[in-house]
């Protein structure tokens, strides 16, 4: 038995030419809802990238939280300082130095009132101006 193989080719469709047209002046495109519902949803993305880009790069959230005057602080000890030096100046009114001392170790879980130069250390809200 012998098999033959045939060539077949494709024939052209009825009214196209091989010869390209030029585009035809005056003709309007019109998006179709799909179409609008895909570009709504691209911008919507890029919006949220760009607000979350924002968020992280400008560090919105922080300068929300305010500048902490009215929450707790974050010191740097000094050479010399210690925490009844720091009870004398940041202490709220009416909490005994002693307290206050008590407060900052429980705060930062210092297992001594000793502190190091260079050391940040949280102190409870307090205005220093306002004693």
């Amino acid at each position: 038995m012998h098999t033959r193989q045939a060539t077949v080719t494709a024939l052209p469709l009825r009214g196209t030419s091989s010869v390209a047209r030029p585009a035809r002046a005056g003709v309007r495109l019109k998006v179709t809802r799909r179409g609008r519902m895909l570009v709504t949803a691209i911008a919507f993305f890029l919006g949220l990238a760009v607000a979350a880009l924002a968020l992280l790069v400008l560090d919105v959230p922080s300068a929300l939280a305010g500048d902490g005057a009215d929450g707790e602080r974050t010191v740097t000890v000094a050479a010399g300082d210690d925490l009844w030096s720091y009870a004398d100046l940041y202490a709220p009114e009416g909490m005994s130095d002693a307290d206050f001392v008590t407060e900052v170790r429980a705060l930062n879980e210092l297992p001594t009132p000793r502190l190091t130069q260079g050391q940040e250390i949280v102190l409870p809200a307090a205005d220093p101006a306002g004693r």
